[in-house]
């Protein structure tokens, strides 16, 4: 780096440590004990207990090691789960065998390291992708663009895998740029960062167009023979294979291997037709800009701007080869993430942020638009897409400002929460001193007590399954009630035997009719039904 480059590199440097520090008050909200973390992201309350059992010592050196590895939620890869539980180690070593008690500390680390600072990484290194760090404005300006994208403010507010799927994604990208058509280290280097994307979500794989394209595209520049492409291509899969397994190390065992294959069928399945309920419509329909896709990365009109800064950057020879590359992984992701049956916007961040940072192609070069340093015309557009990215950016700001200042008062504004209260001053009326089994649903917030016993199906319930754990109390949300005690959620189940029962046992819910239970408690969020007297 030259010492301009390295000026800029400490300016953001200096931005993002500002950033990653505004962040932490809100990633301590919704994390008074690790219950709580069912009703704000579920997906945290599924994933905790297997950190926290990863850092469980075991009753001897091998099923330490076992619960260090075998981490059982195979949802996502390895690179997940260990760098979760690396990140909280100094946790667990300081607070030793009661660590647990200190959840909002444990979370917020969680969220911090495994969220706010890969991203933080990634935009860096997009930033530096697409300007050198050779000029502060318009390096300060993207990297300040890009952290203010809502999809990211929102991925940093919760402990999730997908900062460090945008991380390998985006170092994959970066080396093969860095490669440029020399075929050596950091093409192999670019594999490796795949196979950690493959390893960790899957994604990688969305690479089979990129891969190939700058493999031939060497051959037309006559800078490979077919059979050392054909040979690089080998290389390359081979070295991507190694990163997937050296990263999954249970991949070598037959029975982990299995469970793990089977996990991820199921994750595609449900993922391409729905979990519960099926899915049919495109999430991109002609005619129609969805709504959260709006907020979360912007107007129409700015997606079509960053757009046709990618097509600017093809134009360009030097940013020709690093806007193709971000080309051909974008198309196959966006091809197949349209059909599929998801909905979460947040899936999308590996292949909108590449794309705006595209928009640096359009904008004026100097610090000084307003001064004409090219055909009127092109002044003209530049300054044009320069108003629109600010009055964007504006925008964008709006929105984090909301977002933030929502999860900072979604402890105060919970309805869950309301009704929680509710039902804990219905207890302390009606079942002083007893002790008490709950049935609950997902989010529902009732933690565990000494004299009360707790449990959740983290499929959906039906009479059989609750009426064999015979609770005291049944605690249901209302949305899961309406929606489900519809008879056209059988109709469009993926399993529709199935939703038959949970169809019938949230109709007897709404109607009132659980047998040997009453209603005793209802709001806008849930309803407690209480045993009134034995099955």
């Amino acid at each position: 780096m030259s010492s301009n480059q390295r000026q800029v590199f400490l300016i953001l440097l200096f931005i993002a440590a500002v950033y990653f520090a505004a962040f932490i008050p809100a990633n301590r909200t919704g994390a008074r004990d690790a219950e709580m973390l069912s009703i704000f992201e579920v997906d945290e309350y599924a994933q905790y207990p297997h950190v926290v059992r990863m850092l469980t010592p075991g009753d001897s050196a091998y099923q330490s090691l076992r619960n260090f590895t075998v981490y059982l939620h195979y949802y996502y890869g390895y690179p997940f789960y260990l760098s979760s539980a690396l990140s909280v180690l100094p946790l667990r070593l300081w607070w030793g065998a009661e660590w647990t008690a200190h959840s909002p500390w444990i979370i917020t680390t969680l969220r911090q390291m495994i969220s706010v600072l890969p991203m933080l990484a990634a935009l860096m290194l997009l930033t530096f992708m697409q300007t050198r760090f050779r000029s502060w404005p318009r390096s300060v300006g993207l990297f300040t663009l890009l952290l203010a994208v809502p999809g990211v403010v929102v991925n940093n507010l919760w402990w999730h895998v997908d900062s460090l799927m945008v991380l390998f994604i985006v170092l994959t990208l970066f080396f093969l740029l860095r490669d440029d058509f020399r075929y050596g280290r950091h093409f192999l280097f670019a594999a490796a960062a795949c196979g950690l994307a493959v390893g960790t979500k899957l994604l990688g794989v969305f690479f089979v167009l990129a891969v190939p394209a700058y493999l031939l595209w060497g051959v037309a520049r006559r800078k490979l023979t077919w059979g050392r492409a054909a040979l690089m291509g080998a290389a390359f899969v081979g070295v991507m294979a190694a990163a997937v397994v050296i990263a999954n190390p249970l991949l070598l065992l037959p029975q982990e291997r299995a469970e793990i294959l089977s996990t991820q069928r199921s994750l595609f399945r449900e993922a391409s037709q729905g979990i519960f309920l099926t899915s049919t419509d495109t999430y991109f329909q002609w005619g129609q800009y969805p709504e959260d896709f709006r907020v979360h990365y912007g107007e129409l009109a700015f997606v079509l701007l960053s757009l046709a800064g990618l097509g600017m950057g093809l134009r360009k020879a030097e940013s020709r080869l690093g806007s193709a590359m971000i080309l051909a992984w974008a198309v196959p992701m966006m091809v197949v993430f349209t059909v599929f049956a998801t909905r979460r916007t947040h899936y999308f961040l590996p292949v909108m942020l590449p794309i705006i940072s595209c928009l640096v192609h359009l904008l004026p070069e100097g610090w000084r638009p307003w001064q004409i340093t090219s055909a009127r015309w092109q002044w003209g557009l530049r300054t044009a897409a320069l108003m629109l990215v600010l009055l964007q950016f504006g925008m964008y700001f709006n929105q984090d400002t909301r977002i933030l200042n929502q999860q900072l008062q979604r402890e105060e504004t919970s309805i869950s929460l309301g009704f929680t209260a509710r039902v804990e001053d219905w207890i302390a009326q009606e079942r002083p001193g007893e002790k008490l089994r709950v049935f609950r649903d997902w989010r529902v917030y009732l933690p565990e007590t000494e004299l009360r016993s707790v449990h959740m199906d983290w499929g959906l319930p039906n009479w059989e399954k609750v009426s064999a754990l015979n609770p005291d109390l049944i605690a249901l949300e209302q949305e899961n009630i309406t929606l489900y005690a519809d008879p056209s959620a059988v109709e469009r189940a993926v399993d529709p035997g199935d939703m038959q029962w949970v169809h019938e046992f949230y109709r007897m819910a709404q109607e009132d009719r659980l047998p040997g239970y009453q209603r005793v408690l209802s709001d806008d969020f849930g309803v407690l039904f209480a045993r009134s007297a034995v099955p």
